[in-house]
């Protein structure tokens, strides 16, 4: 069984490689969609946005933000976007 996971273990990595990297690339177009002015790091495929309520910091991995001012937090763009208006 250990021989099984040794030969599998590259697959299961570059598949998640792929998969992490095609999140990032995917917030990246719904994140400039937002229309507000942002950095991306992607290393982690951190977003920083700059809004008028502030700066809000989205992974877009995990669809996680957080406003760095209020520290209020939520999952998902359609929840920023609400938070936003």
């Amino acid at each position: 069984m250990g021989e099984y996971w040794r030969d599998v273990k590259p697959y299961i990595k570059e598949a998640r490689r792929k998969h992490v990297e095609r999140m990032g690339d995917s917030a990246n177009k719904n994140i400039e969609n937002l229309g507000f002015n942002y950095k991306h790091y992607p290393d982690n495929h951190q977003f920083v946005i700059e809004t008028k309520k502030g700066i809000i910091d989205y992974w877009g991995t995990t669809g996680t933000w957080i406003d760095r001012k209020t520290k209020k937090r939520g999952k998902g763009l359609e929840s920023l976007r609400r938070y936003l208006n």
